[in-house]
């Protein structure tokens, strides 16, 4: 059975407003649901939003690297992985000339 938290009480306890919440929404990253007018967020995209927090905050990944990082990895992300995803990834892109 999924746990369900209140999107503001998953904001305080990654210490990020709401709104921040909602741009990770917006990509299309995490899913934010509401019920009987109350946002809440699964547990399983709390814990996929403190890894996008890291990638964000921490390693300065653009919106396309963490996209790329999160589409090659799959639940427990793992951040050990993530130098090797973007390198194979820059080394798979074309060179425009």
């Amino acid at each position: 059975m999924q746990v369900y938290t209140p999107v503001d009480r998953v904001a305080q306890k990654l210490n990020v407003t709401v709104e921040k919440l909602r741009i990770l929404e917006a990509f299309g990253w995490i899913s934010i649901t509401e019920k009987n007018g109350t946002p809440f967020v699964r547990e399983d995209y709390e814990y996929k939003a403190k890894f996008i927090l890291h990638l964000q905050d921490v390693l300065k990944l653009t919106p396309q690297q963490i996209s790329t990082v999160l589409v090659a990895q799959e639940p427990h992300y793992s951040l050990k992985d993530v130098p090797r995803i973007l390198a194979e990834t820059h080394a798979t892109k074309p060179t425009s000339k």
